[in-house]
């Protein structure tokens, strides 16, 4: 389980790349989202492996994966909405997330943002990339000024 919840909190980026697009500049809104998954698991007391370890199983299963030439490669969220597979996973990974910080009291607001927006991105069909990082932390911003009240 604690390669599980590690994978959670690295699969968190996952939507930022389909929002953004492969190419997007989002370092900021990825450390931002992981924080906030790293702090709700905390708070639920749940525990999850270094990223140390993680580097070394990632590395591991790369060395299997070759690229296909003339073909992006993004991650699962990104490949749901470039396929409009007309839904997405985005509710089991910043959405468990938000769940956690709900119930154990720790402010989520860039994931709760990613999983509303995402929604919205496969409900209207639109492909990768049709989100600007900068557009993307200003509603994050915004969502934390909502929860403030």
């Amino acid at each position: 389980m604690r390669l599980k919840y590690a994978k959670l909190i690295e699969n968190l980026a996952n939507t930022v790349q389909a929002l953004c697009g492969l190419e997007a500049n989002a370092g900021e809104l990825v450390r931002m989202v992981r924080a906030e998954g790293i702090a709700a698991l905390r708070a639920a007391n749940i525990d999850f492996a270094a990223e140390s370890e993680m580097d070394e199983r990632r590395a591991e299963v790369m060395r299997g994966l070759r690229p296909i030439e003339g073909q992006a490669r993004g991650g699962s969220t990104w490949q749901s909405l470039a396929r409009g597979a007309g839904s997405i996973e985005t509710d089991f990974l910043n959405g468990e997330v938000a769940l956690l910080g709900s119930l154990h009291g720790v402010p989520t607001p860039y994931n709760r943002m990613l999983q509303r927006v995402s929604a919205a991105a496969t409900a209207d069909g639109l492909a990768p990339g049709n989100f600007s990082v900068d557009g993307l932390m200003a509603l994050a911003e915004g969502e934390m000024g909502l929860n403030s009240h």
